[in-house]
């Protein structure tokens, strides 16, 4: 059964959840982000996402919430509150860990999508997500499809000037604007509201909190919320027409705005009669995860980005364009070319070599020898074009599917450069242990035993 993994790369935590077809969770993981070490990220999200395939034993595709978007220019993650993300290719970085692609979109896209998908969104044609929390973020989801935009800013509301808002102090916002309506509407924002007004620092869960009990100042800087939230949601009624906008964040928690702000926006809403659905998330804060999980469509293997991925039969069809494949930079140390492996074999028996096609074209190649008891990897090896697309790891697994079916065949074995870290912890996600050998040729030895 294929899974699809979420990841929800947040502040202080990193979650991974597992969901099969039907979107029922069968895994869950949590570790701690590594504060300001974009290297310790890049091994937590591996190591999460390795051990979860192994306990799963299922091959899995893998969707990123992160905070921030990848600029549309150069790939590099821009915008994010951690800011050891910002300026760095994750996407490639991850994608080059875990040998297969990876689908990335911000933590607020992946909320609308999880809620428009099997969410309280679910039988609507357009969802708006909307995230009141540290910060105002948004994203649209138009028949079950997230709509990023040409600048990769669909949905950003939190970044437009709060409307109706002339006259009212112009806070400055961390994006070097003043007057955005994440200034007035996040966490932080109601908290500095109530602050310049009353004159008195408390956080928004107590401003909340206090108005239920009858305060009066903080009923009032509830209301100036409410009325702020309306226009600025009416706006977002008046370009989008949403079927549904669903609330997130913190302040989603707030029953009393799924009344009143519907109330409030009609005054503001260019239609005689607003059907737009003002809803809370059924998923709550598991939606990030959910949602990133979501970017890839049930069914749908990363591993056959361009293509069913297959072995082939060597013949003289294809033997020019495979003995054209080759590995580039540092990988030619740890990789031997094609040309040498058919010179290696060049009148031996006991060997099994075959092209590893994506769809109809040849990416890589693939060679086996065949021992008493034992099926050995001599090479496996993706064109430098086509790496990072999953395709080594999806051949791997056909692989070693051909040696489990070989009577006689207890196990399978490998080795390879000590130094080659990348390609130990792909082999280790198929069940391969070290072994503590150490061939003629200084490599490491690693082995996956056949049950009986």
């Amino acid at each position: 059964m294929h899974m699809r993994i979420g990841i929800d790369l947040g502040g202080s935590k990193i979650e991974l959840a597992a969901l099969d077809v039907a979107g029922e969770i069968h895994l869950r993981r949590r570790v701690a982000t590594p504060v300001g070490d974009y290297d310790g990220t890049l091994a937590a999200i591996t190591s999460l996402v390795e051990d979860a395939e192994r306990d799963l034993a299922a091959p899995a595709s893998v969707g990123l919430a992160t905070p921030g978007a990848p600029s549309r220019v150069d790939g590099r993650l821009r915008n994010a509150n951690s800011t050891c993300l910002n300026g760095r290719t994750l996407r490639e970085d991850l994608e080059r860990r875990l040998a297969r692609p990876i689908r990335l979109a911000n933590d607020a896209n992946c909320f609308a999508l999880s809620e428009a998908i099997d969410g309280a969104g679910r039988d609507a044609e357009v969802v708006f997500g909307v995230i009141l929390g540290t910060g105002v973020g948004g994203g649209l989801v138009v028949r079950r499809r997230l709509v990023e935009g040409a600048n990769a800013i669909a949905g950003e509301w939190g970044h437009n000037p709060l409307p109706g808002s002339e006259g009212e102090p112009q806070p400055p916002c961390y994006c070097g604007r003043r007057g955005c309506v994440e200034t007035y509407l996040s966490g932080p924002g109601l908290a500095n509201d109530h602050a310049s007004v009353v004159g008195e620092r408390i956080p928004a869960e107590a401003i909340a909190a206090r108005a239920s009990r009858g305060d009066v100042e903080c009923e009032l800087s509830l209301a100036r919320f409410e009325r702020r939230l309306a226009r600025a949601l009416a706006c977002v009624i008046n370009v989008v027409d949403p079927d549904a906008i669903v609330l997130g964040g913190g302040l989603s928690h707030l029953a009393r705005l799924y009344d009143r702000v519907p109330e409030l926006w009609r005054a503001h809403v260019f239609s005689d009669a607003v059907r737009t659905r003002l809803l809370p998330p059924a998923h709550g804060d598991s939606s990030g995860v959910r949602g990133a999980a979501w970017l890839w469509e049930p069914g749908e293997e990363a591993s056959a980005a361009g293509g069913e991925v297959s072995l082939r039969p060597i013949d003289e069809a294809n033997i020019d364009v495979v003995g054209e494949l080759r590995v580039v930079g540092e990988q030619r140390y740890h990789v031997a070319s094609i040309a040498k492996s058919f010179w290696q074999v060049a009148g031996r028996e006991g060997y099994w070599m075959r092209a590893i096609y994506a769809g109809a074209e040849p990416v890589g190649f693939a060679m086996l020898h065949l021992r008493p008891g034992e099926i050995y990897l001599n090479r496996l090896l993706v064109d430098f074009r086509h790496q990072g697309r999953g395709y080594g790891r999806a051949a791997m697994r056909l692989l070693v599917e051909h040696a489990r079916a070989q009577p006689g065949c207890n196990r399978m074995s490998l080795s390879h450069v000590r130094s080659n870290e990348a390609v130990a912890r792909l082999y280790a996600g198929f069940g391969f242990r070290h072994t503590g050998a150490v061939d003629e040729d200084g490599e490491v030895e690693m082995i996956l035993e056949f049950p009986a």
